[in-house]
């Protein structure tokens, strides 16, 4: 029998037939999990606040009021080599890398169009193709973060970015650091460079459950207009974001704690449209009669991969947006005409957990530019939040290694993104976008290689991934 994880917590029962094409699964009422109960378990929060309940004065140790529901036989919707969850610039970017590696490939996206941050919240930058270091400013990320540049810029999908980079010399042929994209150009190019390499796209589909046997990871759970659906697969790649997947498979991980949590403020994004005139002096991604620009973010920080946590950051910052705008043309009557267009989806979520690898990218690897043996991606952002100022990094870049795409426990699977295994001060630096979608590409890169070689990630020949990953294209300083 297939184990599937979730929440409340189940053990293998008496279960309906358990024939090749269902799978039959169990749920039991809820139990302690030591000085957390279970809600706070599954939602992560034991590390958030020190490993107190937060809900024990409401519910008691035993946990919240459970309810049982019934066994039930889950259709299997596909069985392919590689699924991954999440369609934004870390899991595009793997589907992508993985599809074109001779993988048959799914990617499951809870919106109906691909970029994750860059669209469903408007977070309109992408940074970090070059590092900040005189005098070249050396181009640290090819592959396909650079294609998708280049093919924004062959259809006039690019903007101004208002990141701060250093005004180096942009040799031909060479990227910026940083580039302002339209939103709907992203979306149009992402998802015909995931169709042209053969991804079978599944749209409007959330991820539910891990499916687990015996510490190895064998699918996942989604849910979408057709009901709840299995998607068995050989690898998985976690580009959650959240580390949704790697959590509910068990896998450690750990999040913010203490003061380290408002440092990245979760904020909600907003389109303006100007008048007759351009005003100048506005702090936007920049496209002419339209932009992008920072919102109100939470006015307390908000535990992301809660839902609770996660609607209160969305009403307390969309009830303030007229009030940013009203803030932001006060006192200067050539921004009267500027209205607001659009309010993304969703809130800009920056940071929830962290899932712990083979290794943990440290402060000090990030600002010392340390190298490693098995590196997929390199980094050259400077740290956004160092103990209050940005910090730009005096050297060509610093290596992402392999190890920690790779987490502890669970077999199967990969992470890629902005949850992969990192320090605070690292991850304040290797966030960004450009740098999100390397780490994705190196994933599915990984994930191919392994269906090819029948192996698991922990176990794959990282040599034999970086000739691939060079060959395709990408930048990893062993050319």
């Amino acid at each position: 029998m297939i184990t599937i994880l979730r929440p409340p917590p189940f053990r293998q029962g008496e279960a309906a037939a358990n024939h090749s094409r269902s799978i039959s699964m169990c749920l039991d009422s809820a139990r302690s999990f030591g000085e957390n109960c279970l809600h706070c378990h599954w939602r992560g929060l034991g590390p958030l606040i020190g490993g107190r309940c937060s809900r024990r004065r409401r519910t008691g140790v035993s946990g919240m009021k459970t309810y049982h529901e019934q066994a039930k036989d889950i259709p299997v919707a596909r069985e392919t080599d590689v699924v991954v969850v999440g369609g934004g610039p870390a899991g595009l970017a793997a589907a992508i890398a993985s599809a074109r590696g001779g993988a048959r490939t799914t990617l499951v996206e809870r919106f109906g169009y691909l970029g994750g941050a860059a669209t469903a919240s408007l977070m309109a930058c992408i940074n970090g193709f070059r590092n900040q270091v005189e005098p070249d400013a050396t181009q640290v990320v090819r592959g396909i973060a650079e294609e998708i540049v280049l093919e924004l810029k062959a259809i006039d999908g690019l903007g101004r970015s208002p990141y701060p980079q250093k005004a180096f010399p942009t040799e031909p042929g060479k990227l910026e650091y940083s580039y302002a994209i339209d939103t709907e150009a992203f979306k149009y190019i992402t998802l015909k460079l995931c169709v042209d390499a053969g991804v079978d796209v599944l749209f409007h589909t959330y991820f539910c459950d891990a499916i687990v046997d015996n510490g190895q990871l064998g699918g996942v759970i989604v849910e979408n207009k057709s009901g709840r659906q299995a998607l068995l697969a050989k690898v998985v790649i976690d580009a959650s974001g959240d580390g949704d997947v790697a959590a509910r498979a068990g896998a450690p991980f750990w999040q913010t704690v203490g003061d380290e949590a408002p440092r990245l403020n979760d904020t909600l994004m907003y389109r303006i449209g100007f008048g007759e005139s351009r005003p100048e002096g506005v702090w936007a991604c920049d496209f002419g009669r339209t932009a992008v620009v920072w919102g109100p973010g939470v006015s307390e920080p908000i535990n992301g991969a809660d839902g609770d946590e996660l609607s209160k950051g969305e009403i307390d910052t969309r009830l303030r947006v007229y009030e940013d705008l009203a803030k932001t043309k006060q006192g200067r009557p050539e921004l009267a005409d500027i209205r607001i267009l659009e309010t993304p989806p969703s809130l800009g979520i920056r940071q929830t957990r962290f899932i712990e690898g083979e290794y943990k990218l440290t402060a000090e690897d990030a600002i010392e530019g340390r190298r490693f043996d098995d590196v997929v991606a390199i980094c050259g952002c400077p740290i956004i939040h160092f103990y209050g100022y940005r910090r730009y990094l005096e050297h060509e870049g610093y290596d992402i290694p392999y190890r920690c795409l790779v987490p502890k426990k669970i077999d199967n699977l990969l992470v890629a993104g902005r949850c992969i295994s990192s320090g605070q001060e690292a991850y304040e630096s290797h966030r960004a976008m450009v740098p999100i979608m390397a780490i994705g590409e190196a994933a599915g890169e990984a994930a191919a290689l392994c269906c090819q070689s029948n192996v698991t990630p922990r176990d794959l020949d990282v040599g034999q991934l970086q000739d691939a990953l060079i060959a395709h294209g990408a930048e990893l300083r062993r050319q």
